[in-house]
């Protein structure tokens, strides 16, 4: 007669189970961290990025400006010109500091400060005594306090498109504080902003754009416009 063996299932404790699933339970964050989709975590709302570099504002320079002497009207003496005086702001390099909050993943409000030293020239020439032609310089200490708002073009690599908007407060001294001009500015970017490795925490950022005067140190009452680029690196917190 044939003898049937039962095998025997031999269960696992509770206790057995239990760790194993802490041990799962454990790894799986890890795992799903280490699973980084290309291009890394994006801003959300909420999410502040500082930005610091340098900047670069064109120069403008002025139509010459007669010196004419004026005579008494009872001489009989009609007026003549002295000489011609040549005014331009030179171009300047400065540097900024940017502070943005994410309203939106793709919509940010941006914070600024800019601070630059551009040169003012005054060439004066064609002297009626016919002196030799001399230019004067010298160094104006420009601030520029700016908000803008920032819009950033969906894309699922690390480069994302911008382009930006805004106005802000001039405040330029010369002369050693002794004389201080203020106006407003507004202003108009695009550029890019590049993300190292695949969490987005630095990068950099390079825009170009033109920025639109009205005040401030300048030789005539026009709105002064000048083309400006800047570089700077990134970081969200």
């Amino acid at each position: 007669m044939a003898v049937v063996k039962e095998k025997t299932m031999i269960r696992p404790r509770p206790v057995v189970l239990v760790s194993a699933l802490a041990v799962v339970l454990t790894c799986v964050p890890g795992l799903a961290a280490a699973q980084v989709i290309p291009g890394g975590a994006r801003p959300g709302k909420g999410t502040v990025e500082f930005t610091g570099g340098g900047l670069w504002t064109a120069g403008k320079s002025h139509p010459s400006v007669p010196a004419s002497l004026t005579p008494n009207p009872t001489g009989g003496q009609s007026s003549f010109e002295l000489f011609t005086a040549e005014p331009r702001i030179g171009q300047a390099f400065g540097g900024q500091a940017l502070l943005a909050v994410y309203l939106t993943p793709s919509l940010a409000i941006e914070g600024g400060f800019q601070y630059s030293r551009p040169t003012l020239e005054v060439k004066l020439g064609d002297d009626f005594e016919e002196a030799a032609d001399v230019t004067a310089r010298s160094t104006l200490d420009s601030y520029l306090f700016t908000g803008s708002l920032v819009y950033h073009f969906a894309t699922r690599g690390n480069t994302v498109p911008f382009i930006a908007a805004g106005a802000g407060h001039i405040r330029d001294a010369a002369e050693g504080y002794e004389v201080v001009e203020t106006g407003i500015e507004y202003h108009g970017n695009v550029g890019v902003k590049s993300w190292f490795g695949r969490v987005r925490k630095w990068g950099w950022r390079a825009e170009a754009g033109i920025s639109v005067r009205d005040g401030g140190f300048n030789f005539d009452d026009d709105v002064r416009i000048a083309p400006r680029a800047a570089f700077s690196l990134l970081y969200l917190f």
